[in-house]
């Protein structure tokens, strides 16, 4: 990793943290390895959050905070990040959703990041207005790490059934995906639902939203072009349960939501 690496400390909260995280380490003589064993994660997350291209969770705060006696520098600076004036809301979200032990998301128009192949999440990005869409798909991709981690959240997923026919990037890649969704949907921590056409007008029409649930209570955030809110007031987050648990009343049980999935799935010739 080279100096011109380096994230701007002057950029964010999050750049900050990443900042004094490359410096504590550095000081201390540390490689990336050995931080990354303190801090309970793989050498490559260290990197990704000295460079910017990951946000720091909660958890390795803690042990890093504990570890190098720093008085809680890192997790005050996370308390304070999450909760900054920001347009950029949605790295925010990704620091709750990285040390979440449950998340719930909808989604009304495409397949949530989360369990976007790499080509289909290069067909929405190509589209899209990211200034760099190689970075963006690479930090897409690392936030999927947190389904292969030891111990991974639930993830309870409803989407509506136009998601499952809108050939995102043709044919071939939007099979792919949607096989993708039947081999996620057989693991035990998720489950994939779907609301079918015959729902009509419901809640979901309003955008895609996500809850996360940890140590630190629940976040949502919604989404919006270009943008995104984070909430965090209780009461108003749990305006945001409420809203999935009435789409959910909507939504195909899990066994029939596969089924369609499939179905569609074997339509894609």
């Amino acid at each position: 990793m080279s100096m011109t690496d380096e994230v701007d400390p002057r950029s964010s909260l999050w750049g900050l943290i990443g900042f004094y995280l490359r410096f504590l380490r550095t000081s201390k003589g540390l490689t990336g390895a050995e931080a990354g064993k303190i801090a309970g994660c793989a050498p490559s997350t260290i990197s990704r959050i000295e460079t910017g291209a990951q946000l720091m969770s909660t958890k390795h705060a803690a042990r890093l905070d504990e570890a190098w006696r720093t008085g809680g520098l890192f997790t005050l600076l996370i308390y304070y990040a999450v909760r900054a004036t920001t347009p950029d809301w949605f790295q925010s979200y990704l620091s709750h959703e990285q040390g979440a032990d449950r998340v719930r998301m909808f989604a009304g128009q495409y397949v949530p990041g989360l369990f976007q192949t790499p080509e289909y999440a290069q067909a929405l990005l190509a589209e899209g207005r990211a200034k760099d869409k190689k970075a963006a798909l690479e930090r897409r991709m690392a936030r999927q790490e947190i389904l292969s981690r030891p111990n991974p959240p639930e993830v309870w997923v409803i989407i509506a059934q136009t998601v499952l026919e809108w050939p995102v990037g043709g044919k071939n890649v939007f099979k792919a995906q949607l096989a993708r969704l039947l081999s996620l949907s057989e693991q035990p921590n998720i489950s994939i639902r779907v609301v079918p056409g015959t729902a009509g007008a419901y809640e979901g029409m309003d955008g895609p939203f996500m809850i996360t649930t940890g140590r630190e209570g629940e976040i949502a955030f919604a989404e919006a072009p270009n943008a995104g809110r984070l909430v965090a007031h209780l009461e108003e987050v749990n305006d945001f349960v409420i809203r999935f648990d009435r789409i959910g009343m909507l939504a195909l049980p899990v066994g029939p939501s596969r089924d369609l999935i499939k179905k569609n799935m074997e339509q894609m010739t």
